[in-house]
């Protein structure tokens, strides 16, 4: 059974792939505001924006950025999507890196 199609995505894709700030209360931050943050992409998810993501971690396994893939029109829309997150506006996330991407058929 597959899991993705892509060819069943009509508008462009991205990987976003964000680090958190590295102060001392980054991780209470990303804490604080990720109910938020996973609330917003269950509605994206079923809006057909956000694809798939998750949390990636360090050697200890604490949470210290993220790793989204979502379609949107254009880049221009996909920086402004990433803008309103929780992370971004929770001062979680301290860079952003967004990639043209496209999911593999397989």
């Amino acid at each position: 059974m597959k899991l993705f199609n892509s060819n069943t995505y009509t508008m462009p894709q991205y990987l976003v792939l964000a680090k958190d700030e590295k102060d001392e209360n980054a991780l209470q931050r990303r804490l604080s505001v990720r109910p938020n943050h996973l609330d917003r992409m269950q509605l994206e998810k079923a809006k057909g924006i956000f694809i798939l993501g998750g949390a990636t971690l360090d050697e200890n396994g604490a949470m210290n950025g993220s790793m989204l893939v979502i379609e949107t029109a254009d880049i221009q829309a996909a920086r402004n999507w990433i803008r309103e997150d929780p992370y971004i506006t929770g001062k979680v996330w301290g860079t952003v890196e967004i990639l043209p991407f496209r999911m593999a058929n397989v």
